[in-house]
């Protein structure tokens, strides 16, 4: 059983008193349904106050694109049924699927509009001359529940997304501290268990990132800084994997690393734990460049122990500007931090985009809503617009999820107790009571009860699914009217409903964590293969923040598959190879032009086998691409790394260790060195 705490019984209470201050106003306008405002409320109701607001006037955007869609299609297409079907279920699914395309928060307003086109336009279709009237008050209902659950949240004991996202930094920056020193000192094992929650948490505070704007706190005036924080929170999951596969292959050539080597990685490891001071960190910068430079770089080891140098200087740097961006959140008083990296931060980042996922799941809300609306038709069923609300509805919510039809279910089973529920209410308490204060009262002890569990990610799925179900089986009104006939009638269709949704999701758009993951996988190396062959044009934090992105979503997909194939799949080393990819074609135009014809024919090759991984039919580099990627060792090593800069050298060795784990040690690229 799930404690309660103080936060929780507070949201609560805060949202039940916005939805019944909602359905007070609603009543008192003498609008038709104010039910509506209780279940917006509910909706956009959140532990955070600058999300409400986000949300709020999300959900106000997409109810009125939706309340435009349906005055627009139901007086032009009343007379032909099956034609008003099409175009209504093609508007529901094709918003979701841009929706789902998107996945920041404003992606919202399109996946609601979806579905207030459906809620607004269907029950509209016996009296199309009164469309107008309908859609505009459903959008008065909307907006009194979103005006209600913003004022409330913002007034009442408000949560700062703010504060809660400098927590949110300041935790993840102590697990990169963690991360860093189990790389330091060898302690593998956590690494492997850290790495891919802390890649997911780096998509979530980006995410969290864009409720800034909305917010109250003086984070609101700081959001450059935030930007620049989320840049280098971005750059430290490559670096810190780019330092594990260095140390890795130094530690597989020589257990003991030489005695200055692990001088240095000793004193970073303690500029970590004292807290990654700048004074120090600058003095360790110039130390390990010095060692960088003044090394000769004759084998295998010293092309890693390069290697490894360039990524400790990342590494120092990208902590300490994040460390002095967080200080500086903390206690915003004076200017802002020097930064030790370059670069300026954009106002957002690209996130993992899927195409075809979203095409799926815009087809199966199209054919659930269709295949209703088909079945309304044919059948004459006096309330069948319930069953096809429904499906729209339930197509929307679950449409991130890989398969969507475990959470459907549920929610038709969660429809099923809100329909006993509403039974116990409409024919048992509500006969008995008058007035408003009574109404109130009756509906206390279930809405703040169910309520409190909103903000227990674990439970806000079933307790939001009950309160916005129940709300709807009461249809609450300025007076009391209970027909049994209809009740039962009206909850039948939807359970149609949400039998069209499990039925047409699981013929077209379930899918296993095994394929999610595998789907994931292709794409990572499509744009593997599109850098490789100079078709991206973003930058290394883009292609960063879009890789780490999938490195998040694959963790738990891979911990819950059960292929072979999968399992024991290093989910960093495309993360890796990407960014060495981006790291040459960046540094291309400053090699000369023989050099530059040979590293063309090297990323040429790797684009060629990543393209053939994306589209199935994967082909191992073989011995000509690694003789190729030798020799460009062997010359870089030759030549002024001044003029290339060690980076490139760094990217190669990256390379070489990510394609060719197996092959033995680069013999010519040591001949070619001496």
């Amino acid at each position: 059983m799930p404690k309660l705490s103080r936060s929780a019984l507070l949201f609560s209470a805060n949202t039940f008193v916005a939805a019944m201050l909602a359905l007070y106003l609603a009543m008192s306008i003498g609008l038709e349904r104010p039910y509506w405002s209780i279940m917006t409320v509910y909706i956009v109701s959140g532990p955070l106050a600058a999300a409400v607001r986000s949300k709020a006037l999300y959900r106000f955007l997409g109810t009125f694109v939706g309340a435009v869609g349906a005055v627009l299609l139901v007086p032009l297409l009343v007379h032909a049924p099956l034609l008003l079907s099409l175009a209504m279920s093609l508007w529901v699914g094709g918003c979701l699927a841009l929706s789902v395309l998107d996945r920041s928060p404003p992606s919202y307003i399109l996946m609601l509009a979806g579905y207030t086109c459906a809620m607004i336009g269907f029950p509209a279709v016996n009296q199309p001359t009164a469309i107008f009237d309908i859609a505009a008050a459903r959008v008065e209902e909307i907006l009194i529940g979103i005006a209600c659950a913003a004022l409330v949240h913002s007034l009442v004991f408000p949560r700062p997304v703010g504060t809660a996202l400098r927590g949110r930094i300041g935790h993840w920056l102590g697990e990169a501290d963690r991360w860093a020193l189990a790389l330091l000192r060898g302690d593998l094992d956590q690494l492997e268990r850290d790495r891919g929650r802390l890649a997911g948490a780096v998509s979530e505070i980006q995410l969290m990132a864009r409720h800034l704007p909305f917010d109250t706190s003086f984070l609101r005036e700081t959001t450059v800084v935030v930007r620049q924080l989320r840049d280098r929170v971005l750059v430290l999951v490559p670096v810190l994997a780019s330092l594990s596969d260095r140390l890795a292959a130094l530690r597989a050539i020589a257990p003991e690393l030489d005695p200055e080597l692990r001088g240095l990685l000793a004193a970073l490891a303690e500029w970590i734990e004292s807290g990654a001071p700048r004074a120090r960190g600058e003095a360790l910068i110039a130390e390990l460049e010095a060692a960088r430079t003044s090394m000769s770089v004759r084998d295998w080891y010293g092309f890693n122990r390069s290697s490894l140098l360039t990524r400790a200087i990342e590494l120092l740097r990208a902590q300490a500007d994040a460390h002095a961006l967080h200080a500086y959140l903390q206690d915003p008083e004076g200017p802002p931090p020097r930064l030790l990296g370059a670069g300026q931060a954009s106002e957002r980042r690209p996130l993992h985009r899927d195409l075809g996922l979203a095409a799926l799941s815009g087809a199966a809300a199209f054919g659930a809503v269709l295949l209703c609306c088909v079945v309304w038709i044919w059948s004459g069923w006096q309330e069948g617009e319930s069953a096809a609300i429904t499906a729209a509805i339930t197509c929307c919510l679950f449409a991130a999820m890989d398969d969507p039809v475990p959470a459907i279910r549920k929610f038709g089973i969660y429809l099923l107790v809100a329909m006993v529920l509403g039974a116990l209410y409409l024919f048992v308490l509500m006969p008995a009571i008058s007035g408003f204060p009574m109404l109130v009262l009756v509906l206390a002890p279930t809405l703040l009860a169910v309520g409190a569990m909103i903000p227990d990610p674990r439970l806000a799925f079933p307790a939001l699914s009950l309160i916005v179900n129940l709300v709807n089986t009461l249809v609450i009104q300025d007076h009391f009217s209970a027909d049994f006939a209809r009740f039962v009638n009206i909850n039948l269709s939807q359970f149609f409903g949400v039998f069209a949704a499990v039925l047409v999701t699981r013929t077209l758009r379930s899918m296993s964590a095994e394929v999610s993951a595998r789907r994931l996988l292709r794409h990572t190396w499509g744009d593997l293969a599109r850098v490789a062959g100079g078709r991206d044009d973003d930058s290394a934090v883009d292609l960063a923040s879009r890789l780490v992105d999938r490195v998040g979503l694959l963790s738990p997909k891979l911990a819950a598959a059960r292929a072979g194939d999968l399992e024991g799949l290093d989910i960093l080393r495309e993360l890796r190879v990407g960014i060495d990819l981006a790291t040459l074609r960046a540094l291309r135009r400053r090699l000369p032009q023989p050099m530059v014809v040979e590293l063309d024919g090297l990323l040429d090759g790797v684009g060629a086998c990543y393209q053939a991984r994306a589209l199935g039919a994967p082909e191992p580099p073989g011995p000509p691409l690694c003789a190729r990627l030798d020799r460009l060792l062997g010359r870089l090593a030759r030549d002024d790394l001044a003029t290339t800069g060690a980076r490139g050298l760094c990217a190669l060795v990256g390379l070489r260790r990510n394609l060719f784990p197996e092959a033995a040690p680069p013999a010519r690229v040591m001949e070619g060195a001496a």
